[in-house]
Order: C-alpha cells, then sequence, then structure tokens
C-alpha cells in the first residue's frame, strides 16, 4: 500500500493500526536511513509471516534502493551476496510493504506502479477535527471547555497534527497559570501568545497576505515576496503558499502572487477585529 498526502494527515498513525488490527509487528524505517542493499535485505528479512514493513517518506530512497525494492515486491525474494562474491536467492516471508510519502512524483514509476492500493490524503473538514481534538483531550486526561475543539479546529489548517499542537499549547499554558482545566481565556491567550489568527495563519502567513494585501490587483514575483517578508522562498513555496492557495486566500499565476478578494476580506476584517479588541482592553 501506498499513503500519499501532505505532512500531518496521519499516514504513519494508520501504518500503526492497521498492524495493530491485523495482530502482526510493524517494521518502521525512515526511508532517508535506509541506504544500502544490506539495510533493506535486513529490513525485509526481519518481517515474520504476515508483518509490515512501513518505509516512512519513502521517496527519500536513493534510486538504486527504488529498483531495488520493487524487484523484491515483484519477486517476493531477495538476492544476497557472500564474502566470495557468489550470489544467492532467499524467498521472503509473506509481508506487506507500506510506503509514505509527501512527495509522490519523486517515486520511480516502476515502484510506485507495484502498489497494489494507492490512498490519498486529504485535508480534514472541521468537524472531524474537532471530533479528534476532543478524543485526544480525553485521552491525555486533559479538561476543557466544550467550545474549545471547535475552535481549535478552524485554526489547524485542515491537519490534526496542528490542531493537536495547540491543544497542547493551551494545555501548557493553563497549566502554567496553575489551572487543571483549559478555558476560553486560555485557549484566547494562547493562540494570542503563538500569534495565530482565526484561520490558523502564524506571522510569517499574515507577513505574506499583509504584503500582497498592500499591492493588491499586481502579481508579486517569488524573489520580491521573499525581500519583503524576509521569508525564505523555499519555505513559501512549500510549506506556507500550499494552503494559502487552499484557503482561497491567494493565486498563483505565470507573473506571480496575488491577493484574491477573500484573502483582502480576511486582512482587513482581521485588522477590524483588532481595533476592536484594543478598543475594549
Amino acid at each position: 500500500m501506498l499513503f500519499t498526502g501532505g505532512p500531518g494527515l496521519g499516514k504513519t498513525m494508520l501504518a500503526n493500526l492497521a498492524a495493530k488490527e491485523v495482530g502482526v509487528r510493524l517494521h518502521e524505517r525512515v526511508a532517508q536511513v535506509v541506504n544500502t542493499p544490506g539495510t533493506l535485505n535486513g529490513l525485509l528479512l526481519q518481517a515474520d509471516d504476515k508483518d509490515i514493513v512501513f518505509l516512512d517518506e519513502i521517496h527519500e530512497l536513493l534510486p538504486s534502493m527504488q529498483v531495488l525494492l520493487y524487484r523484491t515486491m515483484e519477486g517476493g525474494q531477495i538476492s544476497l551476496q557472500t564474502r566470495d562474491e557468489k550470489t544467492f536467492t532467499m524467498r521472503l516471508k509473506n509481508l506487506t510493504v507500506i510506503g509514505a510519502t509527501t512527495d509522490e512524483y519523486r517515486l520511480l514509476g516502476p515502484l510506485r506502479d507495484r502498489f497494489k492500493v494507492v490512498l490519498p490524503f486529504a485535508a480534514y473538514d472541521d468537524d472531524s477535527l474537532a471530533k479528534i481534538i476532543d478524543q485526544r483531550a480525553s485521552l491525555m486526561g486533559i479538561r476543557l471547555d466544550a467550545r474549545i475543539p471547535a475552535e481549535i479546529a478552524k485554526r489547524s489548517k485542515g491537519t490534526p497534527r496542528l490542531g493537536i499542537r495547540l491543544l497542547d499549547s493551551c494545555h501548557r499554558y493553563a497549566r502554567s497559570q496553575g489551572d487543571d482545566e483549559v478555558t476560553m481565556r486560555h485557549f484566547q491567550e494562547t493562540v494570542a501568545l503563538d500569534g495565530i489568527d482565526e484561520l490558523g495563519l502564524g506571522p510569517d502567513e499574515r507577513r505574506i497576505v499583509n504584503f500582497l494585501t498592500k499591492r493588491r490587483g499586481q502579481a508579486v514575483r517569488l524573489h520580491t515576496l521573499e525581500a519583503a517578508t524576509g521569508v525564505h522562498r523555499r519555505t513559501i513555496q512549500t510549506v506556507i503558499e500550499p494552503f494559502l492557495i487552499r484557503a482561497g486566500l491567494i493565486d498563483r499565476t505565470p507573473q506571480g502572487r496575488v491577493i484574491t478578494e477573500r484573502g483582502i476580506r480576511h486582512v482587513e476584517g482581521s485588522y477590524e477585529a483588532q481595533l476592536i479588541g484594543e478598543a475594549a482592553s
């Protein structure tokens, strides 16, 4: 099986749950460390009948290791060399290989095609995220205001990992105040300290959206955006931009990045809310 999708969507957790459900061992490795034939063969030989071998970030395998893996998956056997350079083959147990990747197209085509099941992971909706946050709080024994899971979900960008991180931050802040229960006050002060707005945008993301709002109607090149905001272009492209586009706040055109009407409304609405909050305080 091949699990595809962005980070923090639960690919590793699902692999662990699959092993637990079937009642077998999970042999987990980060693909970056599987960089020699001996390492890959040793991992596969460890697996007993029906065990699961899980390769996280499988796109990080060297091309030569990807070739070796898909040949092994196809034939169900590995080739070993003795010290006198004689080669012999060894059959593998009836195991399952699961790969997880955030960049499916860095896999060699033949390896990608060997997976019998491809499961794409997508961003979660707010209701599902709220349930995940509520369940995690129960598992951790965290008492919290019933309104907080929904508020955290709105700021999680469709990603459970980010929601759980914010829940942990709220819990730490409440404990630092000597409180056992996480209240809405704790939540509001935590997001203010972390600089997270109502969509979950952090300081870097807001700088980008604010700069594009000032240049409304004009496309801004990536290097200009980098110079103006101080955020590295690779971070903009790979970390920040995907959510801003998915949320409809910016568009990416051949001429550069432009703010959308929704992005303008978000910036102006946040500014008005800030003024109201300052007046109230």
